[in-house]
């Protein structure tokens, strides 16, 4: 696994492949988002961020993420680079075909 970078307010954040105490947390807020209205959706997708950048960027916490100034369209751009990073979908540009399970 590779590290990754999202963009969220204006600044980049470094991300590194996520821990198992890390995934708990990303995983179900994934399931969540998928069945969510739009509101509820935003809140999955902040819990997504905040459990993805509590290792590296601990000053950024559920709490001040709701303070940033973030377009949705990053919103959904960072979010689905986590997802990328914690195995839930094929990275950009792997054109293997498979599931990260198959491999």
């Amino acid at each position: 696994m590779t590290n990754t970078t999202i963009a969220l307010g204006g600044r980049d954040y470094a991300l590194r492949p996520l821990t198992l105490g890390q995934l708990r947390v990303v995983l179900p807020a994934f399931a969540r988002a998928a069945k969510l209205n739009a509101a509820d959706g935003i809140d999955a997708a902040i819990d997504i961020l905040a459990a993805a950048l509590a290792r590296d960027h601990a000053s950024l916490t559920r709490d001040a993420l709701l303070e940033l100034e973030v377009l949705p369209a990053d919103l959904a751009a960072a979010v689905a680079r986590i997802a990328e990073l914690s195995g839930l979908v094929p990275k950009e540009g792997d054109g293997t075909g498979e599931s990260p399970a198959d491999r």
